[in-house]
């Protein structure tokens, strides 16, 4: 996997992202975990979950504890 910094932040995030967007209410919470879960084994470090983050996993507004590094 490639990384590249996200702006002049100093993060380092993979070049490729994992679009959760359009997830909205399908899948449900265990394939959408699942399908995370790949992303992150396969070195991916950066999802865009938008304004969809609600719908994924209702009454967050952060990403969920275990995707996070």
């Amino acid at each position: 996997m490639q990384y590249t910094h996200l702006g002049r932040s100093g993060l380092s995030v993979s070049r490729l992202y994992l679009g959760a967007t359009n997830f909205g209410p399908q899948p449900d919470d265990p394939t959408a975990h699942s399908i995370m879960d790949f992303a992150q084994e396969a070195g991916i470090s950066f999802f865009n979950m938008a304004n969809r983050l609600d719908e994924i996993s209702p009454g967050h507004k952060t990403a969920p504890k275990d995707y996070t590094w």
